[in-house]
């Protein structure tokens, strides 16, 4: 491991937690080319999107604590041979229940994979080292949803076949092999404690004040993976935009993501994180309420502005509710990254699902409802975490 210098060791570990990002956002602005070629329609294809969250908390689950038995090394391959095999049998799929069977076996493999990042380096570095060198692979790995779209829309236009993106896929996760089995030659030969997974997850569960913040975190944040999973049925389906445009809207809610994140980061230098958390719930209801008022408009000049700004809001919770809460476990930090992962991921499934399944009338409401009341539950299971506990912090 020596041999392999620190900026090497961030751009291996970046293009791996890129592939997750990759995997989801490439393929949104193909979702309506998808439906009509697997004779499907695109509230079935979007759900496709919530599997795969599905398979990616699973493996996340499975993945962290089978690492720390087993070494990081043999369980990302292991986890980036799935992703990558399955990527290529996506090719030949020809209805969307195949689609769904297989998104969950690669999201399975990618996050068997990816949940294994912070773990290599926490192996290597430790306190003020390894936030810095998190900080590093975050800013490499932000650029994955940005510029997910815009390349999965090249390939399609270049091509014509949704299936291209798979194919790109396929090959970067058999590079990001490659790469990691070169690169992390040296075994970890660190003693390991006796591995308690259960036991840990359970701890973390019954832990009282951090499940608060932790239910905050993980209902709050649903809402942005309902519109995750429902891009294309807002941009494309809804207000009828090209994929072109598609791609636009959807990077301006990254780039406001990426904004609110850096206020956020130095605002925390002089208020505490959990007026910075209130602060990006609140804003989220405001905003969910007037998404909800503006839920029959036709003119997207109204709602991509809101829909961008209730995606930056997440730049004032998920850092902030994930700082507090590691605070509580310094030394089960990675069960409960797993812990938060899973739920993140399998609230977020079930809201996409929910928001898809009940988009029958071809209007937003639905959705709407899923963003308004996730944020209304998790805003109130803070405020009552609160009350009820003085000492939350």
């Amino acid at each position: 491991m020596k041999a392999l210098s620190e900026k090497k060791m961030v751009l291996v570990l970046a293009a791996l937690s890129a592939i997750t990002p990759l995997a989801i956002d490439m393929y949104l602005p193909s979702i309506t080319l998808m439906s009509k070629e697997l004779n499907s329609t695109e509230p079935l294809i979007s759900i496709s999107i919530s599997i795969f969250f599905l398979g990616l908390a699973l493996g996340q689950l499975f993945g962290g604590p089978i690492s720390d038995a087993y070494g990081r090394k043999p369980i990302v391959l292991t986890g980036l041979g799935i992703f990558c095999a399955t990527s290529f049998l996506i090719l030949f799929v020809n209805d969307v229940y195949m689609l769904w069977a297989l998104r969950f076996l690669q999201a399975f493999g990618g996050g068997v994979a990816t949940v294994n990042v912070s773990a290599t380096v926490r192996d290597f570095f430790n306190g003020s080292e390894s936030a810095r060198i998190f900080s590093m692979i975050g800013s490499i790995t932000i650029l994955a949803p940005l510029l997910a779209p815009a390349m999965g829309l090249g390939l399609v236009s270049l091509f014509g076949k949704w299936e291209s993106i798979f194919v790109f896929l396929c090959i970067y996760s058999l590079l990001a092999f490659v790469l990691y089995n070169v690169c992390f030659t040296a075994p970890n030969n660190k003693e390991r404690a006796k591995i308690t997974p259960i036991k840990n997850y359970l701890e973390i569960l019954k832990s009282g004040k951090p499940m608060i913040l932790i239910a905050a975190l993980v209902i709050s944040g649903s809402g942005f993976y309902a519109i995750l999973t429902s891009s294309s049925v807002i941009y494309i389906d809804y207000f009828k935009l090209s994929r072109s445009m598609f791609v636009v809207c959807f990077s301006v809610n990254i780039i406001s993501l990426m904004i609110a994140t850096k206020i956020n980061v130095r605002l925390v230098k002089k208020i505490s994180p959990l007026t910075l958390l209130k602060f990006g719930l609140f804003a989220q209801i405001v905003l969910s309420i007037l998404m909800m008022i503006l839920h029959n408009t036709t003119q997207i000049i109204f709602m991509a502005p809101l829909i961008a700004l209730f995606v930056g809001t997440l730049g004032f919770v998920f850092g902030n509710a994930l700082s507090i809460i590691l605070e509580y476990f310094p030394k089960t930090s990675a069960s409960t990254n797993a812990v938060i992962g899973v739920l993140q991921y399998g609230f977020g499934a079930g809201a996409g699902m929910l928001a898809n399944f009940f988009h029958e009338d071809g209007s937003l409401f639905a959705l709407m409802c899923v963003i308004l009341l996730s944020s209304l539950i998790g805003t109130a299971i803070l405020i009552f975490g609160v009350i009820r506990s003085k000492n939350l912090v």
